[in-house]
């Protein structure tokens, strides 16, 4: 969430919880926090609640001031002891529903709003975090739907329109996504992630150029912009200007160590060129940061296959399949490796293995052929290469 609004939500529940008088450590809270010094004004607001452990304006302030400094654990504790308190007030219940996301308790936080819903109208605060944790969930209608109510509580609030476009852009749905950023240009066209997820949505249309002016726009408003940097980097790739991409790449893993992505684009630039040792290291790299991709194995398999080390590939190739088994590159650099390795028995039973489950595969029909043939069944090639051709025209 952006973080001025984060700000505005703060004062906003303060004021809601103001008091006749605050007590003297209270108002030098409320002091810190105003002249932005949020480690001072938390110092206070709990010395303030070791005095008066039910002071409503206490507790919701140390419940903000712990998400701001990203102790949501704190955050969820201190609504919770504000929600008992005031009965189940709509300010603890969206600020612990809230801190549930972010500890990664989607249903948390599902059942403490329709819990709430039950007695009052949520909030468009509220469908926004129920849209955030429909998407943890990976339930993108459901998502959808909770920003798009966010979107007709408020039709003002910038962050519903920026996840929802996001969930668009994730679902091929490239219209609405494009109108969805098109509107938070209008609320803000200085908020320079909208033109790096504009730049994302243009790439996967296949229009470089605008992808490209969308990331240039980006950097231009955040030159540190791991993410856009590393983006840029693909086009340039792509466009063949090697030089551009390697000082992008680069930028990206400087602005961010931990940027994956950036390290794994590189990977493939230098696979690509056939510098696999470079390549090799690379991949390394991003498989530490995140050994969740499959995608990152996958590239990993080609890497060892291309420099013979078979049984690595092999490994690398099988963790793809654990991570997602239907991925057609697994099953096919995996049945490439005891193909290379003259295994090609086992490389047919791999590849037909791979038909079972995506037998529309023109790929895996073309290989098999070619193993057919080193096994000397050329009727069974002479089927499988039909099939192939079949397949590839559709």
């Amino acid at each position: 969430m952006k973080k001025a609004l984060l700000i505005l939500v703060i004062l906003v529940h303060c004021i809601a919880f103001s008091q006749p008088k605050l007590s003297m450590l209270e108002q030098q809270g409320t002091d810190f926090f105003k002249a932005g010094n949020e480690v001072n004004a938390t110092a206070s607001f709990e010395k303030a609640f070791s005095e008066n452990s039910k002071s409503l304006y206490t507790i919701n302030a140390l419940t903000s001031l712990y998400h701001n400094q990203k102790l949501e654990q704190k955050s969820y504790d201190m609504a919770d002891k504000g929600m008992i308190l005031s009965g189940g007030g709509a300010n603890f219940v969206y600020a612990k529903a809230r801190a549930a996301t972010f500890l990664y308790k989607p249903e948390d936080a599902l059942a403490i709003i329709d819990a709430f819903a039950k007695k009052s109208k949520p909030d468009y605060m509220l469908y926004f975090v129920k849209g955030n944790a429909f998407n943890q969930l990976n339930d993108k209608p459901n998502a959808i739907a909770a920003y798009s109510q966010s979107i007709a509580d408020s039709p003002e609030f910038f962050n519903a329109y920026f996840e929802r476009g996001k969930l668009f852009a994730n679902l091929q749905r490239y219209p609405q996504a494009l109108k969805d950023y098109d509107k938070c240009i209008e609320l803000d066209k200085d908020y320079a992630d909208v033109y790096n997820y504009l730049g994302v949505i243009y790439y996967k249309m296949g229009n470089l150029d605008g992808a490209l002016t969308n990331y240039n726009k980006c950097l231009q408003l955040d030159p540190k912009q791991s993410f856009a940097l590393a983006n840029r980097g693909v086009i340039y790739r792509e466009k063949n200007e090697v030089d551009k991409a390697i000082a992008d790449f680069d930028a990206a893993i400087l602005s961010n160590p931990n940027n994956d992505g950036a390290y794994f684009e590189n990977a493939v630039m230098y696979m690509t060129s056939k510098d696999y040792t470079k390549a090799a290291a690379l991949i390394d790299k991003a498989i530490a940061i995140q050994p969740n991709l499959s995608v990152y194995y996958v590239v990993k398999s080609k890497i060892n296959n291309a420099v013979d080390k078979y049984d690595e590939a092999i490994i690398s190739a099988n963790k793809a399949l654990v991570l997602e088994p239907n991925n057609p590159d697994g099953f096919v650099l995996k049945a490439a490796a005891y193909y290379n390795k003259e295994n090609f028995n086992e490389a047919l039973k791999i590849v037909t293995e791979g038909i079972t489950k995506l037998p529309d595969y023109y790929v895996f029909y073309s290989f098999r052929a070619s193993i057919y043939r080193k096994l000397n069944n050329n009727a069974a090639a002479a089927a499988d290469d039909a099939k192939a051709k079949e397949l590839a025209a559709k």
